[in-house]
């Protein structure tokens, strides 16, 4: 990877700093990555996601102290629990930004920041860590670009209900792409693709998630005014749609988004994402891209624009398939077959005019009332209410958390055995 000329400066004071080490066997890595991307093929969508949970986890918390698990208990505690079907009527859900996030206090895998309890101005940074951490099954390897944190809790308990994170939109998505009428040169060279995000995490806390469609409300409230707002004022640019993926496969129906109001279905992924190998895998790579090709790692992981924001979009990704071309791995090797359902909510009349450069901006106009009052009072009447009703004839009420503190220490087999239904 060529380093532009005007980075070059950059480059060689960062180079003058490396210390130098006996550089890791190649042929050792790529058994080793083998061996994990064989594993990781034989399994279906839901085992794969889950074997990635027990991975993070394992690595994250490799060594937990007493201190660090009375911080995650304390944590599940504050988790929002009804004793009877009809106590969502109780809730007054609001979003609490995430002012400060988490100090990078030492780097991990592939520039995720390992999770650690320091002290941080704003204490709800390591709030939604650890619900982030505890409450997704999706394994979440941090944010490269833009990104925004919110808490959803009640207003008046102050009891969480989930997670939200908006991020950087992905740069190609086909079926988004067609929906907007999207080229490449108007999503990217122009830089239209600003002013959409994604919502990289939406998370319900359990059993909120189940029994009310929480997942529903927190999709919903990534279209609030209350976001927008934030995306505007902290990156300068007018946020008129965003983007997500599903979490499972292409059945229709079982999607938090599917048939939710101002979301629209467009597609699915081809299913050619990336394979991940285990967490110290992942190091072992990082590690032998910065010995074996300093020039890359540095383009990929360490270089600056001059805002101050990476050089390498979705360097993440970038940089393992980097890695996958050097070891001398073919697609068909390295590549799931595992599709996600695409989704694309407007937030403005003309939004797909605008991303495609034929409206300006002043001649937007509010496709509904996205405060956060009237994007609950929708979830509450049209979503949490028909599910309770459902509930109610079945007979069933959950009030069992979901919390996956319970990986903690066990082996593969183990975590199989209790999180898996086939």
């Amino acid at each position: 990877m060529k380093i532009p000329d005007e980075l070059r400066p950059q480059f060689e004071a960062w180079a003058s700093q490396q210390q130098q080490t006996e550089k890791p066997d190649t042929a050792d890595l790529r058994q080793r990555v083998k061996q994990d991307l064989d594993l990781a093929r034989k399994m279906s969508v839901k085992e794969y996601t889950l074997w990635q949970k027990w991975d993070e986890l394992r690595c994250e918390f490799a060594d937990i102290s007493t201190k660090e698990h009375k911080r995650i208990s304390g944590v599940a505690d504050k988790i929002w629990q009804p004793a009877a079907l009809d106590d969502y009527l109780k809730l007054e859900p609001e979003l609490v930004f995430i002012k400060t996030q988490f100090p990078v206090t030492s780097v991990s895998i592939w520039g995720h920041e390992r999770f650690e309890f320091v002290t941080n101005p704003d204490p709800l940074a390591h709030d939604w860590e650890i619900l982030r951490l505890f409450v997704s099954t999706m394994p979440h390897g941090g944010n490269v670009g833009r990104s925004l944190r919110f808490l959803v809790r009640d207003r008046v308990t102050k009891k969480y209900l989930g997670v939200i994170c908006i991020s950087s939109d992905f740069f190609d998505l086909a079926g988004r792409d067609k929906l907007i009428g999207w080229s490449n040169e108007i999503r990217t060279k122009r830089g239209m693709i600003n002013h959409t995000a994604i919502g990289s995490v939406i998370v319900p806390t359990q059993p909120f998630g189940f029994n009310y469609v929480g997942g529903k409300l927190l999709a919903l409230l990534c279209l609030s005014k209350t976001v927008a707002d934030m995306w505007e004022e902290i990156y300068g640019y007018r946020l008129v749609g965003v983007t997500t993926t599903s979490l499972y496969g292409e059945t229709k129906g079982k999607s938090q988004y599917d048939d939710l109001k101002h979301w629209k279905a467009c597609g699915f992924t081809p299913g050619q994402a990336p394979l991940k190998p285990a967490a110290a895998t992942q190091k072992a790579m990082r590690d032998w891209l910065r010995a074996h090709h300093p020039e890359a790692y540095w383009r990929l992981h360490e270089a600056l624009r001059p805002n101050g924001l990476p050089l390498t979009r979705n360097a993440t990704t970038v940089s393992m398939n980097y890695v996958y071309r050097q070891l001398g791995f073919t697609s068909a090797e390295t590549r799931s077959q595992h599709s996600r359902g695409i989704y694309f909510a407007r937030l403005y009349d003309r939004t797909y005019e605008f991303l495609q450069g034929r409206t300006p901006a002043e001649k937007l106009r509010p496709l509904f009332d996205n405060s956060e009052a009237a994007l609950v009072q929708l979830w509450r009447d049209k979503y949490a209410a028909w599910r309770v009703k459902g509930l109610a004839e079945k007979g069933v009420f959950s009030q069992e958390p979901s919390f996956y503190d319970g990986l903690l220490g066990l082996s593969w087999d183990q975590a199989k055995e209790r999180y898996l239904t086939f």
